[in-house]
Order: C-alpha cells, then structure tokens, then sequence
C-alpha cells in the first residue's frame, strides 16, 4: 500500500483500524495470559506473596471507573483498557517474563523494552486520530506496520498453542448482538461435548417481542482463516435466505412462530478438516431468547 497516494480520511482509516485491531489482540493476549493464573477479576488481583496489587491503583479505579458507567459496553473489565493501559500491562516488569514474553519473543527478542519502544511508536499518532488532527505519511506508517509486526507475533504463538491443543480447530472467541450483550469466550458455559451456549431467557432486558429485529454476529479464533471454515446459522422456523453458509453475522426479523419461553439462536463453525472437534462440527454456540407477542 503506498501510503503517500491515498487522501487524508482513507489515511486516517487506515490507521485507526490497524490500531483497533491491535488493542482487540492485545486484550486477548492479556485475558488468556492472566485469566488461568489470577482469575476473571484479574485487574484487582494481589500477590499471594505481600498481600500488593499487582496493576498500580490509578489503572484500577480508571478502568473500574469506565466499567460502572457502561458495564453492557464492556463486559469484561480488560475490555475498558485503552492502549496505553494495554501497552502497561503487557509490558509490565514483574509479569512480562511469566506470563507475555511467548505472545512476543517472535518479533521482539530482546524482552519488553524493546517491545515497549515500538508500541509507543504506534501511541503516538492515537491522540491526533481521536481528535481529528493531521498525522504525517510516516506517523502512519510506523502505526500500521508496527500494529501488524505485534499482531504477527502473537498470532505466531496462538498458533503454536493451538498446535498443543487435543484439537487444533477454530473456535468462537466472542458472540454479541444488537441489544448490546457480548459474551467472550471465557463467559460461555460448554457442555461435554464442546458446544456452548448463553441463555438470555431470564433476563428482562433481554427479552423480544414480534415485529423485533435482531443481529447476532460472532467472532472465531483469528488465528486461524477465514477460508479454513464456514459459519452456518440455525433457528427455529428459519426463513428461507437464512439457511446455509451466511457468514459471521445474521439479521432475524422476530415473527409470531418464534413466540416462546426459548428461541435458540446456534452459530455452527466448520472447519475444512475431515474431522470436527465436537462430532460434525466444530464448534456451536447458541443464545437463548424469551419472545413475547406483539405489544
């Protein structure tokens, strides 16, 4: 891409979604880091050792502070982390060794001053994005190259872990809708078989009623691609166009036949092997919906 050839707004596109896509990594890095060792309430987690925290107060009341006044925009207390507060905690001194340095060695063998130095290459031009200020050709270009170079590299590892895995499949990392509920993969309940599932139908806000339209959208395991798998939708009393492979995200209109105390909703990934981790597919995650009649 030459960078110099495009005009100012598909530059400023460009890197706002090579950054996005970083900080969507770098949170995923830090909840599979930290999530086995600490707990789903990491962010407040002690050393066992001195009774300290491990994240410095300032992080802690930020990013709760973000929490309480939108707790259905972040789900999980990583996911109210901005750049900077990634960049902290990966590069964080007593924890980078244990828990970050196989995310990163590929690209940044030196440890995590080297890494460091080069995130806060890609910092730099953030805020003028955020606030609608020029940033130069170059600006951009060590922000969309070093984003990849850190994607690249934990990409590398996820790959290898993978590997390790009984079965190297693609799997559903994130499921959300348009009523604003997102359930990450550590927040779906799975079954003996694989299979997962989220059940909504108890939770008022959440409820439908006819003439409703909803979309749910899932996010799989990045390391792998989109060409290894197909993403296949079911429900019950399906509409015609909504059958076969659709894609990551679909669009229900909720109609008098999906009236009910449960209306499922599965997401079914397969992947192009010849076997499937859970029997004829690979993974499948479903919401569970109450759906009253029309008001």
């Amino acid at each position: 891409m030459d960078l110099h050839k495009l005009t100012e707004a598909e530059l400023r596109m460009a890197c706002k979604s090579a950054i996005e896509s970083l900080e969507f990594w770098l949170r995923r890095v830090i909840d599979i880091a930290l999530r086995p060792e600490f707990g789903e309430d990491y962010m407040n987690a002690q050393n066992p050792a001195d009774g300290q925290y491990v994240f410095k107060k300032s992080l802690r009341e930020k990013i709760s502070t973000r929490v309480c006044r939108d707790p259905k925009r972040y789900p999980r207390n990583i996911d109210a982390a901005l750049l900077e507060d990634e960049m902290y905690i990966v590069c964080h001194r007593q924890l980078y060794a244990k828990y970050f340095k196989p995310f990163f060695s590929f690209s940044y063998p030196l440890g995590s001053d080297e890494l460091r130095f080069f995130l806060g290459k890609i910092a730099v031009p953030r805020n003028p994005l955020a606030h609608s200020n020029p940033i130069s050709v170059r600006q951009a270009e060590q922000a969309i190259c070093y984003s990849h170079d850190v994607i690249d590299a934990i990409k590398k590892h996820l790959e290898i872990l993978n590997m390790g895995k009984d079965f190297n499949a693609p799997t559903i990392v994130k499921i959300f809708d348009s009523n604003g509920s997102v359930f990450h993969d550590a927040q779906i309940k799975r079954n003996s078989t694989g299979r997962g599932g989220v059940n909504l139908s108890e939770d008022s806000p959440n409820w439908l009623r006819v003439g409703d339209t909803l979309s749910v959208e899932v996010e799989v395991d990045p390391s792998f691609s989109p060409d290894d798998y197909r993403i296949e939708w079911v429900y019950e009393n399906q509409a015609p166009e909504h059958t076969g492979p659709l894609g990551n995200r679909i669009t229900i209109d909720i109609l008098e036949c999906h009236v009910g105390f449960e209306f499922a909703i599965y997401c079914m990934v397969t992947s192009n092997q010849s076997w499937h981790r859970c029997g004829d597919v690979d993974d499948c995650v479903s919401l569970i919906y109450k759906v009253l009649p029309r008001g």
